[in-house]
């Protein structure tokens, strides 16, 4: 599993696994048209993303496949957008070996924590978080593909705890 910097040419990719991930993940809880034109969604929102000075787009590779991305803005605590890997890639590694990456060079900054939403009803996801470190916190109503669904906060209070756990 290789980890590295994502670039533009990396964007057609990055939204291929971002939808691939939602078609399999939130089926059950978005609205049935978001998803039905899903892939254009996340094109265009790839293409128009910017990752700004102080943020981090990196993308996992297994062998020379994208195989999932992270996105974290910067900040203090350190906001973790979007973690997203390839259903079948699932369980192999690629989400902690993004998490640690992120986690060590938000920490290499000067960075001591981070956090992230998830939905509440994605408990695998919760579970990896709590493994990786990750203290549950308050739930608030957020957008997300056309419904607003409950998300749980996720507080990293330490980032060595997440390359630790990785």
């Amino acid at each position: 599993m290789i980890i590295r910097p994502a670039g533009d040419e990396d964007r057609q990719a990055i939204a291929a696994i971002h939808a691939a991930s939602w078609r399999d993940s939130y089926a059950e809880v978005t609205d049935p048209g978001f998803l039905a034109d899903v892939d254009a969604r996340m094109a265009e929102r790839w293409a128009k993303c910017e990752v700004g000075h102080g943020d981090l787009l990196l993308l996992a590779e297994d062998g020379h496949e994208p195989v999932g991305f992270i996105l974290a803005r910067g900040g203090e605590p350190a906001f973790i957008n979007v973690l997203h890997v390839l259903p079948g890639h699932r369980s192999a590694g690629a989400g902690a070996a993004l998490m640690a990456a992120v986690a060590r060079r938000l920490r290499d900054e000067g960075r001591v924590n981070a956090y992230l939403d998830v939905l509440t009803t994605n408990t695998r996801a919760i579970a990896f978080y709590r493994r990786l470190g990750g203290v549950p916190g308050a739930v608030k109503a957020k957008e997300v593909g056309g419904r607003m669904l409950p998300n749980l906060r996720v507080d990293f209070p330490d980032l060595q705890a997440i390359v630790d756990s990785a």
